[in-house]
């Protein structure tokens, strides 16, 4: 039942014409083939490049963190469901290189989003960097203040934790990042 209304709204997606500036590619093309059953959702900002050419969420090196970081938690990848806040590529250079979202563009990609959460139901929502933390609790937060540190929203507990890419360009926050995610696998367990 999920499956087909995620697939109906993927397919929806890929008609999408809203007004944002830039070059964007890949609307609706990118979304997660594991868990939709899942309660828990990581929710990144963007798909990139290898993103749009694989068809699914988190397969470059940001991924590939991921993938590593989900293991300190407890979790793999089919535990999880992962999908993004906007659902296009957002790029720059003449579509050489990816760029952050600007507001408009979440803005815009709100209401995709808000309907996927819907059909997905989560109970836990995972949010990996600023794009996603600011979506869901408002564009005065900011992952340096509050990362792993869960909080109530409406129907949904947020996790904020940083991109797995932030990693890549600050050394300085790998062990950040692993013991947020232990933190998150500990706090995970105390739920159950």
């Amino acid at each position: 039942m999920k499956e087909k209304a995620l697939l109906q709204l993927y397919n929806r997606i890929t008609g999408c014409q809203c007004p944002c500036p830039g070059e964007r590619t890949g609307a609706g093309l990118v979304w997660d083939r594991g868990y939709p059953g899942s309660r828990i959702v990581f929710l990144g900002e963007a798909p990139g490049g290898e993103e749009i050419k694989q068809g699914l969420p988190f397969v470059g090196q940001a991924g590939h963190n991921l993938a590593g970081h989900l293991g300190l938690a407890g979790l793999e990848r089919r535990d999880v469901f992962i999908t993004n806040t906007v659902k296009c590529r957002p790029t720059k250079n003449n579509g050489r290189a990816n760029r952050r979202p600007v507001a408009c563009e979440v803005k815009h990609c709100a209401r995709w989003l808000d309907e996927e959460l819907a059909i997905l139901s989560p109970r836990v929502i995972v949010t990996l960097g600023d794009v996603a933390l600011k979506r869901l609790g408002g564009s005065d937060m900011r992952v340096g203040n509050c990362h792993g540190q869960p909080f109530e929203l409406e129907k949904y507990t947020v996790f904020p934790m940083y991109h797995p890419a932030a990693s890549i360009y600050r050394r300085a926050l790998i062990e950040v990042i692993e013991n947020d995610f232990k933190k998150l696998g500990a706090w995970l367990r105390q739920k159950r």
